[in-house]
């Protein structure tokens, strides 16, 4: 059996290339038909409680970190930095702004961070050093975290998103392409409050994300399927 899957990006970033044909055809492809169907569902505190789980741990200076990429509100990937037992104290970067280096203080301990080649070291005064590939980040993302398959073709990784700077709460879905590379997109928790974003279409049928109360819902519509639409953005 023929799988055509049109993998799609009904609210893209500034940066995003998103032009007036697929705007449009966008809206016909939303509109086409009223029936959707509720076909998952997880509960958002639980999703959140499973983060730190999709975090790879680090131990520098006798504490416990755990390290993680973030996405900023334009789908920027951050490197993120959090201390293993929770509370105040957090450090985010942008991925882009670290091969520059920056400093992280927690708690008395100075760590230098720099990211070279993809790979993110951590040196504390001591000299002592951790080295973190970025990769091995979107790896644990991806492994460790819930897992929904639409229309038996495309899995995606989904999981709680807190956008650095702004704070704002949101769902990551990340899948693997068939290049072994990552694509990911994010959806902020107010964009689907009263109607879904739809990620993609597999054979006449459109799938996608809506938040209703306290869940997060994996929803279905079938659709008449009659323009290619953009992907979403992708992690080298």
């Amino acid at each position: 059996m023929r799988i055509f899957v049109i993998l799609m990006l009904a609210a893209a970033p500034a940066r995003a290339q998103w032009g007036a044909a697929e705007s449009r055809a966008a809206a016909e492809l939303i509109s086409s038909r009223p029936e959707i169907s509720v076909i998952g569902s997880a509960p958002l505190l639980g999703m959140l409680a499973a983060r730190p789980k999709a975090c790879l741990p680090v131990t520098l200076g006798g504490t416990d970190f755990l390290a993680t990429i973030d996405l900023d509100l334009n789908w920027d990937s951050w490197f993120a930095l959090k201390p293993a037992a929770g509370g105040p104290g957090a450090g985010a970067w942008k991925e882009t702004d670290l091969a520059s280096g920056a400093v992280y203080l927690y708690k008395g301990l100075k760590l230098q961070l720099k990211e070279t080649a993809g790979v993110v070291s951590i040196e504390a005064a001591s000299g002592e050093k951790a080295e973190v590939a970025v990769g091995a980040l979107f790896d644990r993302l991806y492994s460790a975290s819930l897992k929904i398959t639409f229309g038996d073709a495309v899995t995606y990784a989904v999981f709680r998103n807190l956008s650095p700077l702004s704070e704002e709460e949101g769902t990551v879905a990340l899948r693997v392409g068939s290049d072994g590379l990552y694509y990911y997109s994010l959806t902020p928790d107010r964009q689907i409050e009263s109607a879904p974003r739809w990620l993609l279409a597999v054979n006449g049928v459109l799938y996608g994300l809506k938040i209703k109360d306290t869940s997060l819902l994996f929803v279905s519509k079938p659709i008449e399927m009659k323009y290619p639409l953009l992907p979403e953005r992708v992690h080298p």
